[in-house]
């Protein structure tokens, strides 16, 4: 390109041309001209939205009243912080009840026999401040429970019933989390859940106007079902009984589910394609699109799956807070974890959301049960490992955007962080690549190391038929603990800016342990 003709346009106007481009676009501009470059390299506002991009974030809401010379200093820190692991001071949390707890959003939650007990967890980067506050007037025998600090929406479940004649109802009270009281954004209060089910477990997932709730029985032959209401209107979008072992929300229309079958596969369902008075089981719904996983081995099947991925793909940090950033909308994780019935095959697989969104399109009239193969999705789309011993059905906030963390097998002393934002991954790489080793050991001492190796799964242990082979690549860091002479750490989860580790104790209060940056 000419840059003598090109640098004759008004600096302004290219600028607010590059400001309308995505972070792909911006950078391949730097590469058509010196020009060009030079006028990128040198505004904060295109320097800006290049950082979010290439960290997985994007821009806080306007009630910040930060500049963009300013976000952009706070958003090179904090991402410092987390690539070289400088946490603050650690933060304790004593449990109120092992019973009940939550996380969402960066707040912690605690359920005691009175109140419920939230912190909001601080961040220096970020400037939030830790905040404490109760509720003591939810006056319900609390099963369960999930909130959106974004929505100021507080969700209670309570059951009533005779297990023995299988005559059960669900109540499912809309409260505000500020206060407890009816939520007004609601036209009713509760939403009544009138199915024979007893559930030993619930699933609570909240995406905008939707609400999910998964009834699981814990029966090796499970009568479960999932539930999916607009709680602003009280309207049943869907209700799916059956053999459902696990589900998510992939989009705001689309939910991934697994089901107990022979095969193992991942399930999308297209909420505007199904009948809010449908209520057929699962096996008769159709689906929109399948993902298979390799073949199992005949004599295994899946008797326990678990779907993770926080937050929902559309969530918003609470406004009150004014954040100059948080983690962008399209930086999704999903953690699969599946397990066979005999109990001596547990495997995780590690998808990115894109991964899956790449093989089909967000459109009503998609033709049902297109078909992907292992082979076109999984061998580079994801990365698969044996389940970390130290996962859990009761501590599973273990994955936030693109992060995941566990404990390795027998080690407590550390937690694992790897980090599969895929632009973060070829930035470290071209740094590794462009600077001599030393140089770069010396100035980032902790920095996150790079995996690019494939992982085999294989062996008598393994469920599946061949050898499982895969190579979406990430970056990872291990994170020392405090010395634990006790029973030890059990579990390891994560919010948008804190680790949480759960030193459990059955003679003593068991704590929570955050670390923050």
């Amino acid at each position: 390109m000419d840059d003598d003709r090109i640098s004759h346009v008004p600096i302004e106007l290219l600028i607010q041309i590059f400001c309308a481009l995505t972070y792909k676009e911006i950078l391949t501009c730097r590469l058509a001209c010196k020009f060009f470059d030079t006028v990128i390299r040198n505004d904060a506002r295109l320097q800006y939205k290049i950082q979010l991009g290439l960290n997985g974030q994007q821009d806080g809401p306007s009630t910040n009243c930060l500049n963009v010379h300013d976000r952009l200093l706070i958003l090179n820190e904090y991402q410092a912080a987390w690539d070289q692991l400088r946490f603050d001071p650690m933060m304790i949390v004593d449990m109120e009840s092992d019973r009940i707890w939550e996380i969402r959003g960066n707040v912690l939650s605690q359920a005691s026999e009175e109140s419920l007990v939230f912190v909001q967890l601080p961040s220096r980067v970020r400037n939030i401040d830790e905040r404490r506050w109760s509720l003591n007037r939810v006056h319900i025998p609390l099963r369960d429970y999930a909130f959106d600090p974004a929505q100021d929406l507080l969700i209670l479940v309570e059951s009533h019933g005779d297990v023995h004649f299988r005559d059960y109802e669900h109540h499912i009270h809309l409260r505000t989390l500020s206060t407890g009281d009816a939520h007004p954004s609601a036209t009713i209060t509760k939403i009544v859940c009138s199915r024979l089910v007893y559930p030993i477990s619930y699933e609570i997932r909240i995406s905008s106007e939707y609400l999910a709730v998964g009834f699981y029985t814990g029966a090796m032959n499970p009568d479960n079902l999932l539930c999916i209401w607009n709680w602003k209107t009280g309207e049943r979008q869907m209700e799916l009984p059956g053999a459902i072992l696990a589900y998510a929300f992939l989009t705001k229309h689309h939910i991934i589910l697994i089901r107990k079958q022979a095969d193992a596969e991942l399930l999308i369902l297209d909420l505007r394609s199904i009948s809010p008075c449908l209520e057929s089981p699962v096996d008769e719904v159709e689906c929109i699109c399948t993902f298979r996983f390799p073949t199992l081995k005949q004599d295994k099947s899946i008797d326990y799956a678990d779907i993770r991925s926080e937050p929902t793909f559309d969530w918003s940090p609470d406004p009150a807070l004014a954040v100059p950033f948080h983690v962008s909308s399209e930086q999704r994780l999903f953690v699969v974890t599946m397990r066979t019935q005999d109990f001596e095959s547990s495997i995780t697989f590690l998808i990115p959301r894109d991964t899956l969104l790449r093989h089909f399109h967000d459109v009503p009239d998609l033709p049902p049960k297109h078909r992907v193969e292992w082979n076109e999705w999984g061998p580079k789309g994801a990365r698969a490992m044996r389940t970390p011993s130290g996962h859990s059905s009761s501590w599973l906030r273990n994955v936030y955007g693109m992060r995941f963390v566990f404990m390795e097998e027998g080690d407590n002393s550390s937690v694992l962080v790897a980090d599969f934002n895929q632009a973060a991954f070829r930035k470290a790489l071209f740094n590794e690549e462009t600077m001599s080793a030393s140089s770069y050991s010396s100035e980032h001492p902790q920095r996150m190391k790079l995996m690019i190796e494939a992982t085999t799964l294989d062996g008598s242990w393994s469920m599946f038929v061949n050898p499982v082979i895969t190579s979406l690549p990430f970056r990872y860091a291990n994170v020392p603990l405090p010395p634990d002479d006790e029973i030890g750490y059990e579990a390891a989860m994560v919010s948008e800016d804190s680790i949480i580790v759960v030193d459990f104790d059955m003679t003593e209060k068991t704590r929570y342990y955050v670390l923050s940056i």
